[in-house]
């Protein structure tokens, strides 16, 4: 009886094993960590190719409008209020560390203070970005629709010596496109320091309408000095509600460092009267106190011409909304 219960014991031990290595191999898989995409579906991706190089900012926007995106937010206008129409604002250049063709952003202090769109209700900040395109029904594959899971994948580089103002300067944002509380960004990833120009470091910003469920930043002093002259991965997880999810891990390439790691389960993901959230990606930053029309124009050291490189932006989507457009409060 003894070694029948043994028997007993030893079969049952094996079997709570066999079940803790299988759900460890459901969750891992046989080869190594899981997919964190896993349930998603790929809806676009968009990088550069040696065709680009030199090309003006029209043909920019009719390449990427092709993966879903534009580029119509740029400083290429012409106007009295930071038009720069002769400007290189945005090109295509061979990385030698990726060994592949990237975009390059830039923007201008010099020989010309860039704008924004030459709009003279926003005299005080410039703009370059890109951006998910405003076309809701063609492209709501990789817009934020209502109570959809996205992801966002990409990777970006800054200069060495990029210096963020004291105010916004913004290098991603999630941002709704519509309705009645569309004025902020929704989420941001902001370089920043302090007036000085000192204390150079990296911030993730929520914002809802105003509102108390707006968190404020949620990353802070994360040093801008581990992203300098660096590639970086980023992956954003989005559910959008009010009672959403978000997480946003950046690892550097290089060494594998990994630079941001947050997330949070219970968090207004959603602007009210929105029909979409789109996602944006390129420099736009504040004068820092300083405007298109003043002189001087902004704060020194704070204002010179700055760069971006961006690559491999990949969107990703599940539980997708039968009725993307529909707006929602």
């Amino acid at each position: 009886m003894k070694n029948l219960k043994t028997t007993n014991a030893l079969f049952g031990c094996m079997a709570l094993l066999a079940i803790a290595c299988t759900t460890k191999t459901a969750v891992d898989g046989p080869d190594g960590p899981a997919d964190p995409n896993e349930g998603y579906q790929l809806t676009t991706t968009l990088e550069s190719n040696a065709s680009m190089p030199g090309q003006n900012y029209s043909a920019i926007n009719t390449f990427m409008k092709t993966y879903g995106f534009d580029y119509s937010e740029h400083p290429n206008c012409s106007g009295g209020y930071g038009g720069h129409p002769d400007g290189v604002h945005c090109d295509t250049e061979l990385d030698p560390d990726l060994n592949k063709y990237v975009f390059r952003f830039n923007i201008h202090i010099d020989p010309v203070i860039d704008g924004d769109r030459c709009s003279s209700g926003t005299v005080d900040r410039q703009r370059n970005e890109m951006k998910s395109a405003t076309n809701n029904t063609t492209w709501a594959k990789i817009q934020g629709n209502w109570d959809e899971w996205q992801v966002l994948e990409w990777k970006f580089k800054l200069p060495q010596g990029f210096q963020p103002t004291s105010s916004f300067c913004h290098i991603h944002q999630l941002k709704a496109q519509d309705g009645p509380n569309n004025g902020s960004p929704l989420i941001t990833i902001t370089p920043r320091a302090n007036s000085n120009g000192s204390n150079k470091r990296i911030q993730i910003i929520h914002s809802v309408d105003g509102a108390s469920t707006g968190k404020g930043t949620i990353v802070d002093n994360i040093p801008l000095a581990d992203f300098e002259n660096e590639w970086v991965q980023v992956r954003e997880e989005m559910h959008y509600t009010h009672n959403g999810s978000y997480s946003c891990k950046i690892i550097r390439i290089r060494d594998g460092k990994v630079l941001i790691d947050f997330k949070d389960e219970n968090i207004d993901l959603w602007r009210s009267g929105a029909s979409y959230i789109r996602n944006k990606y390129g420099i736009y930053r504040s004068l820092a106190g300083g405007k298109l029309n003043q002189d001087p124009v902004g704060q020194s050291p704070l204002l010179k011409n700055e760069s971006l490189w961006l690559t491999d932006v990949k969107v990703y989507e599940k539980n997708t909304n039968p009725n993307p457009g529909q707006a929602h409060d």
